[in-house]
Order: C-alpha cells, then sequence, then structure tokens
C-alpha cells in the first residue's frame, strides 16, 4: 500500500513539473470527453420528452388474448399459469410500475330467455376485473353482495340490453350454457361505460353489448363444474406507467417485450399480443438511431482533431519526461515501475477530464438545446430534464482512455529504451505513420468515389429541415479536406527544399535558414500544420453549409407561404334549388378586405386565388395553375427573391399595368411552346361546375413565385378581378398580409380576429421557421456544428502556441550559438519571424484553398431546399473572416512576442558551457 501511495505521489509529481503540457493534456481530453458525454445526453434528454408522443394511447398499454374460436378451448388451469406469466413474469421483466391490470374470462355462449320477456337472445357469459373505475353503474348494486349456492346467479348487463329488451334489475333470467347446462339468473345490475372514448379499454365498450358479466369467483365456480375445455376466450389488459422511461432504455425495453412474448407463447400456444407499445417504441429507436448516427458523422471531424490535439500535447509531454524515464531506468527503476507511474498519471488526467466533462456537458446539452442556426443560441429550450445513465458514463470513461492511450502507447515505447537509444532516437527524423501507410491517398479515394456519385444523379436533395438525413453530406467533403491537407504535408518538405537549393545562390541569409529549419524539422512543425489546415478547410465548408442550410429553410418556408402572414379564408357560398330539388353553388360571397387595412401593425394586404385551369397553346392544352392577384399590392406583401424572375418584382407587375388582362406565364412553359411576349393564348378555367374560357396577352415571364410550382404543369399569374368577371362572381381566395417592421403578430391576430374574420388558417412563415428550428435532429446537428467549430478553432489556437512555445524553446541554445558566432539580433529575429511565418501562412493558405475547393465542389451538389425555390449557395464570409482575423492575429502576436523575448535573452543563458 505505501509503494502505490509513493507511486501516485511521484506520478502526480511529475504533472506539477510539466504542469502546463499536462494542462493542454487535460483540457484536450476533457474536450473529447465533454463531446462524447453530450452527444448522447442530449439524444437522450430531448427523445425522452418526445417519446410517450411517438406511442398510442396509453402508451405503454399491452393486451394478450387467446381465442378458443381459433386455437381451441383452454382450461382453468391454463389461465391460471398464463396469468402468472404475464402478470407476473412479464410485469416484472418491463421495469415499470403497473397501474391498471384487467382481465377478461369468458365462459362461452348462454342462451337468454325470461320468465317475463320470453326470449332474450344469445349472450356470452363472461368475468371482467379491473375495470371498475371505468363503469358507471347506472342501477342496482355491483358487486352484489355475497349470495348463498342455491341463490340465482347475479349478472351485470348492458345499458343497451335495457334500450332494447326493457330488461330490469331484479329480472330472473335462465341460462342454456353451450355446454347442456342451465343456470337461474338474475339481473343485479346495469351498467353504462363512465367515457366510451377512453383509451384505458380492455376492448371498446360496445364489445360488452353481448356479454353478461358475473364475479369472477362466480364464473370460476361455474366452470370448474363444466366440461374440461371450458374457457371460450381470456384476455389480459396491462398499463404501465412509462414516464421513467429514458431514452437510453427503449433498445432493452424492447428486447425484454419480444422475451415476455415468446415465453407466455411458450406457455400458451396461440395467445396474440394485440395491444403493444414495441411498433412505435422500434420506429422510435429507429429515429433515435438515425440522429445519433448523424450527430456522430457531425462530430467525428472535430473528435479527430480533438484526438490528434491530445496525441499532438501528449507527444511533447512523453518526450519531457523521457530523458527522466531512462535515467530512473539507468538506476535500477523496473520498466514496470515506470509504466505504472506513467498509467497513475493518465489515469488522474482521465478522471480530471471525466468530473469536468460531467460538469461541462449539461451546459454543453443545454446550449445545443436552444439552437436557433448556425452559432445562434437564442432559440427556446428544447432540453427539460439531463440524466446521466451507465451507458453515457461508459462512453464518457471509454473516450477518456482512448484520448490518453496516445500517451500511453508513447511512454510504452520511451520506457524500452536506453541512454543512446533515446539519444539516437532524439537525433533522427522519422516520417509520419500516415505518409508510412498512405492515409492521404487512401482518404482521396473514397472522396473521389462520392463526388463521382452526386454528380452522376444530379446532386443529391434533402429537405431544409433534414439535412444530414443523407451522411454523403458530411462525409465526402470532410475526407477530402482531410486527404488533400495530407497530401500537402507530404509535399510540402520537398516543395520547401526546391526554394531552398534556388535561395542558396541568394544573400538572403534569414530566409534560407529559415526553409532549411522547417526542412530538418517538419516532425517539429507537422502537427500544427495540419491542425490550422484541416481546420481552416472545415470552417469553410462547414460555415457555408450552415449558413446555406439556415437560409435554405427560411427560403422555402417563405415559398410556400408567399408573405408576412397569410389568412386562408372561409367564402359563403350562394345557393340556388335545382329543378330536381338539390341545392346548387350559384357563387361566393368572399369576406372584404377593406377592413383588415385599418389594423395597426398591417402595411398593405393583397387578395391571392389560386385556382386550377388550362393553357390552350395552338391544338395542345396543358394543364397548370392560375392565380389570381391584387397587381397594386404584391410587390408589397410578397416574400420574393431575386433570382425569381429577370426583372424586379415591382417591374414585374408593371408589365400587367397596362394590360388588365395580361398575364405572367412561367418560363419553362413559355420556352417548351414557344410562347413569345405579346402572344396571345386562351386561358381556360372551370367553376361553378363550368368551363370558362378568355384570350389573354403574354406581359411577360416569371421563373418562380412563391407557392406556385412550375414543374408541376404551368402556372399563370393575372389580375384576380378580370377572372371573377369571367366568371360572373368572386371566387374563394386567401389573403395575403405585409406587417410592418416590428409589428406585434399577437396583437394583429388579435385585431382580426374581433372583426369575426372568417379564417379557416392562419399561415405564418415565422412560426413556421420556429417550429423548423425547434426539430430535434435540426437543432442537434447545427447545435453540435456550431460547438464543434468552436472547440476546433480553439484547440487549433492552442495547438499553434504550443507549437511556437516548443519551437522557441528547441531553437534557444541553437541561436544562442548563432548570436555568439556574430548573428545579429535583428537577423535572429527575422529568422524566428519567417519561420513562424512560413509555416502559419502556408498552412492558412492550404486550409483556404482545400475549404473553398471542396465548396466550391460539394455545396453545389446538396440542394437543401427540397426542390423550392431555386437551390443558391451561401459562403460564410463574415464567419470566414472573423476566424481569419483571430488565427492571424494569435499567430502574429505570439511570434512577435517570442522574437522580441528572444532578442532580449543573454548569450549565456541560451548557451551552456560546452556547447
Amino acid at each position: 500500500m505505501r509503494h502505490m501511495m509513493d507511486t501516485f505521489a511521484f506520478a502526480l509529481h511529475r504533472i506539477r513539473i510539466h504542469r502546463v503540457l499536462a494542462l493542454w493534456v487535460l483540457v484536450g481530453i476533457s474536450v473529447a470527453v465533454t463531446l462524447s458525454l453530450s452527444l448522447p445526453l442530449y439524444v437522450d434528454s430531448v427523445y425522452s420528452e418526445l417519446l410517450e408522443s411517438r406511442l398510442g394511447e396509453p402508451p405503454f398499454s399491452f393486451r394478450f388474448r387467446y381465442l378458443g374460436a381459433w386455437n381451441g378451448n383452454i382450461t382453468l388451469a391454463d389461465v391460471e399459469t398464463t396469468t402468472q406469466a404475464i402478470e407476473g413474469d412479464f410485469a416484472d421483466s418491463l421495469g415499470m410500475p403497473l397501474q391498471q391490470n384487467t382481465r377478461y374470462l369468458a365462459g362461452g355462449a348462454l342462451r337468454l330467455t325470461s320468465t317475463t320477456y320470453g326470449a332474450v337472445g344469445n349472450y356470452t357469459i363472461g368475468a371482467l376485473s379491473g375495470a371498475e373505475d371505468n363503469i358507471n353503474i347506472l342501477d342496482g348494486e355491483w358487486p352484489p353482495v355475497q349470495i348463498a349456492d342455491d341463490d340465482p346467479v347475479p349478472v351485470l348487463i348492458p345499458n343497451i340490453m335495457w334500450d332494447t329488451m326493457g330488461l330490469q334489475v331484479g329480472d330472473e333470467l335462465t341460462g342454456q350454457t353451450q355446454f347442456g347446462g342451465t343456470l337461474n339468473l338474475v339481473v343485479a345490475a346495469r351498467w353504462e361505460p363512465v367515457n366510451e372514448n377512453d383509451p384505458a379499454w380492455i376492448f371498446t365498450p360496445s364489445f360488452f353489448d353481448n356479454v353478461v358479466l358475473v364475479p369472477a369467483d362466480v364464473l370460476t365456480g361455474l366452470l370448474t363444474n363444466a366440461p374440461t375445455n371450458s374457457v371460450t376466450e381470456v384476455a389480459w389488459y396491462l398499463d404501465f406507467d412509462g414516464s421513467g422511461v429514458r431514452t437510453a432504455d427503449v433498445g432493452g425495453l424492447i428486447t425484454q417485450i419480444d422475451a415476455g412474448l415468446r415465453q407466455t407463447e411458450n406457455v400458451l400456444p396461440g395467445i396474440r399480443q394485440d395491444i403493444s407499445p414495441a411498433e412505435g417504441l422500434t420506429a422510435f429507436n429507429q429515429e433515435v438511431n438515425a440522429l445519433t448516427g448523424q450527430l456522430f458523422i457531425i462530430i467525428m471531424p472535430v473528435a479527430g482533431l480533438v484526438m490528434y490535439f491530445v496525441s499532438m500535447v501528449s507527444g511533447q509531454l512523453v518526450g519531457r519526461q523521457g530523458l527522466d524515464d531512462v535515467k530512473l531506468r539507468s538506476r535500477g527503476m523496473s520498466r514496470a515501475d515506470l509504466l505504472g507511474i506513467h498509467l497513475l498519471m493518465w489515469l488522474t488526467l482521465v478522471v480530471v477530464s471525466l468530473g469536468i466533462g460531467l460538469l461541462v456537458s449539461p451546459f454543453v446539452v443545454r446550449l445545443v438545446g436552444q439552437t436557433a442556426a448556425f452559432l445562434r443560441f437564442d432559440g427556446t429550450s428544447s432540453v427539460q430534464t439531463i440524466t446521466f445513465t451507465r451507458t453515457v458514463l461508459i462512453i464518457g470513461v471509454t473516450t477518456g482512455l482512448a484520448a490518453a492511450s496516445s500517451g500511453l502507447f508513447l511512454a510504452w515505447r520511451t520506457t524500452r529504451q536506453n541512454i543512446n537509444s533515446y539519444r539516437q532516437q532524439i537525433g533522427n527524423a522519422r516520417t509520419a505513420w500516415w505518409q508510412r501507410a498512405y492515409l492521404d491517398l487512401i482518404l482521396l479515394v473514397p472522396a473521389v468515389y462520392v463526388y463521382y456519385s452526386l454528380t452522376q444523379q444530379g446532386g443529391l436533395t434533402t429537405a431544409a429541415d433534414e439535412p444530414f438525413a443523407d451522411p454523403l453530406t458530411f462525409i465526402g467533403p470532410t475526407l477530402l479536406s482531410l486527404g488533400l491537407v495530407l497530401v500537402f504535408l507530404r509535399f510540402f518538405p520537398l516543395l520547401l527544399r526546391m526554394i531552398a537549393n534556388a535561395l542558396a545562390l541568394t544573400p538572403n541569409i534569414a530566409l534560407l535558414m529559415a526553409l532549411r529549419e522547417i526542412v530538418r524539422s517538419v516532425g517539429r512543425y507537422r502537427g500544427t500544420l495540419l491542425m490550422v489546415a484541416f481546420t481552416l478547410s472545415l470552417v469553410g465548408y462547414t460555415a457555408s453549409m450552415a449558413g446555406t442550410i439556415d437560409r435554405s429553410l427560411q427560403d422555402s418556408i417563405d415559398y410556400r407561404i408567399g408573405a408576412d402572414m397569410v389568412l386562408v379564408t372561409a367564402s359563403e357560398a350562394e345557393t340556388e334549388v335545382a329543378d330536381d330539388g338539390s341545392l346548387t353553388i350559384s357563387g361566393y360571397n368572399p369576406p372584404p378586405v377593406q377592413e383588415l387595412y385599418d389594423i395597426d401593425g398591417v402595411y398593405d394586404v393583397a387578395r391571392v386565388g389560386t385556382y386550377p385551369g388550362f393553357l390552350v397553346v395552338g391544338t395542345q392544352t396543358i394543364d397548370g395553375q392560375i392565380m389570381g392577384v391584387d397587381r397594386g399590392a404584391m410587390a408589397a406583401v410578397t416574400r420574393y427573391r431575386e433570382d425569381f424572375a429577370d426583372v424586379h418584382l415591382a417591374d414585374l407587375f408593371n408589365q400587367l399595368a397596362g394590360q388588365r388582362t395580361g398575364v405572367l406565364i412561367s418560363r419553362a412553359t413559355a420556352e417548351q411552346y414557344n410562347i413569345a411576349v405579346g402572344q396571345a393564348v386562351t386561358m381556360r378555367i372551370t367553376a361553378l361546375g363550368e368551363p370558362f374560357e378568355l384570350r389573354v396577352p403574354v406581359a411577360g415571364y416569371a421563373d418562380y413565385f412563391p407557392t406556385l410550382n412550375p414543374t408541376s404543369g404551368f402556372f399563370l399569374i393575372t389580375n384576380i378581378d378580370p377572372i371573377f368577371e369571367l366568371v360572373g362572381t368572386s371566387l374563394p381566395y386567401d389573403v395575403w398580409l405585409a406587417l410592418e417592421q416590428g409589428a406585434d403578430r399577437n396583437a394583429v391576430i388579435s385585431e382580426i380576429q374581433a372583426l369575426n374574420f372568417p379564417i379557416i388558417e392562419w399561415q405564418d412563415p415565422t412560426v413556421e421557421l420556429r417550429i423548423a428550428q425547434a426539430e430535434p435532429a435540426r437543432r442537434g446537428v447545427l447545435g453540435f456544428l456550431s460547438i464543434g467549430f468552436a472547440a476546433a478553432i480553439v484547440l487549433t489556437l492552442i495547438a499553434s502556441v504550443i507549437q511556437n512555445v516548443s519551437s522557441f524553446r528547441a531553437q534557444a541554445s541553437q541561436l544562442g550559438a548563432l548570436r555568439a558566432m556574430g548573428l545579429g539580433n535583428f537577423t535572429t529575429g527575422l529568422y524566428m519571424i519567417l519561420v513562424q511565418s512560413i509555416t502559419a501562412t502556408s498552412s492558412i493558405l492550404v486550409g483556404t484553398g482545400v475549404g473553398a475547393l471542396t465548396t466550391l465542389l460539394f455545396l453545389p451538389l446538396l440542394d437543401f431546399s427540397g426542390g423550392l425555390p431555386p437551390y443558391l449557395v451561401r459562403v460564410a464570409w463574415t464567419e470566414i473572416i472573423l476566424v481569419y482575423v483571430l488565427f492571424a492575429g494569435t499567430l502574429f502576436t505570439l511570434t512577435l512576442s517570442l522574437t522580441t523575448l528572444l532578442s532580449r535573452e543573454q548569450i549565456t543563458t541560451v548557451v551552456k558551457l560546452g556547447e
């Protein structure tokens, strides 16, 4: 025990000695653990709140049913054995509180006759237990008082027997059983359901219209004296309280349900589970797994960067301890003891990181839960409760150990060495393992294949609210970015060597020394070059993709609705009595819109009616849609995008100003049928059961227009009043509203309601956008994209700082010697600046180029608009420029600080005696 405590104290001592590097290792592992904890916590938290809404009502109810008519009658012993299997073993295996347990037992057909009414009919004799709260006793007493053996059997009859047969409490009946026996019965009470629509009924209440109920113990006694197989039907209904079920429990619950059904079938062959949440739980689990997979794909590049950061810093930490390890080995310490010290040190870091992750991950989950858009966390949080399950903790521990494994592996390698092999290893620069394995070229193969597949199929169209339903949207670009960055690192030393050879003929000593230093010690700079270049390539693509997704969602909602607010109105129909006495619609009285102008916050109002119609061009008839509008107001109310037509929206409708019956036609139709501006075409519309035609001139073209689909036949836009004049009556229309800037939408709605304006549906793009942004999948994707985006940038900046400081430390004695030999402070400072500038500039330029190439290649192929309106790629210049300013400012400040520090160092402090 004392030895263990001493070892642990020594491990802590080593952490304290190298506390700066240990701190950055701790930061890296903590980020990895936090991200790994946050992902399942978010999925579990959000979907646990949605679980019951994805199931039936009640959500966790089961009904097992056995029908003797299908599989043969059974005995009471079979019923008791199955009851134990269902209400005992099965119920216990689910681990949920049982809040309702109803059982129905039927003893076959019963032919009833009454001394008063004669033949009553054929009914089923049964017993129902556990449904007392669902039954309302209208007359009589139930359950009945204890009866003697010779008394008639009391029965509970449904109220319909009183309505149809006139049976009352106290009436005596005679029942002829299907087994040939005779029963004397008396009506003890009659009942009706408390709520016939209550989903907690074992069967629908109408099922019991043909059942007379007796107490369960009475029916058991009757069946005991009947022939052996006397039970004709039995059903068990169990309703569980599933409020404590979490998303993480669903998989195990499905397994338990399947196992319970198999066990029950073994006990009673032929039994069915005809009510079960298993199907809903399976669909729910598939949805959860799909989102988890999408989030894993999103977080994977950042996770790779975090792991690489940990590996890079761990290499420096273990390298700092390498000489001490070799000295300890030479003084007699065993390798096992050394590995024990390293193991305790790394386990300490993992434990601390796990604690940090447990504290920080709930904050990250809540941040993701209120994501409104990329890097915007101002939405209403969808996260209610956060529960750390065993699975989540296992994921966190596993991630921490995986992150620490790189340091342990390096320690395992270092502890094998003696002083000579250690010095030899330091003097030899090794090629990176991924270069020896040709990982860069391997990664490009699937990336090129994904790009080729997308181009062959004409791109990939997904809904804006489900952008990552197909993993190709992120996997392909990520692999391409990483592959190209690794290819750059493969050829980077060769390129610098060629430039250095050319500069050897010039007097530029500082630049030549800088180039040769980078080539000679490329392993020292490789990690930062990789992180900066890959991070910036991801920044360019991720920010542009997220910005495109956000705008595509808003564009698609604006296009589907069309205005700031749309009122789908109800029009009063005018009817006439036909000759055959039937009513026919002769016209409509749509609501007046003039009073809407007086509402505070309403800027403009337009009537918009869209009707199915036909376009006659020569001998061809085309079906499509005809939209009638208030021309003067449409430019103000329509949510329009400049690429919908060749001209501005106001100019587009001005083309109708001089031609009252003029029309704007879809460009695709005009090109297909050679319809020119000024040409007259025939517009046909069917209303009130009759066709109406009008010859109209074509005033202009529109490629797209909100609510209209140019790929589904033609669309035609014209003034609405000529349509009404053609038909002879007004037709139903919607009302499009333009609201003033900053108008209170709720107040506008309240005032419209106060007018008793006949509205069937309110359509508000702001509300639709808020609902779409609150979808768990979308919030999770954009939230983790944003968190990963920020984490990658911060860790890359930290890596750059560590690399610069490490480079300074590694070159301190070398530069001191050069200064001792006469190299001036200016040249030394310029040399340092050039080394850092070349590496920083190279990585930034490559990251920029790779990010731009990835964006230009992949983003145009990934249509997030769902098809309408046209898909536009938005490059996120604001975010990209901000990141570049941050990188440039940090690296410039760091380089300048280190150079200044070096220039002030005395030669004796950087050059050791004898060197």
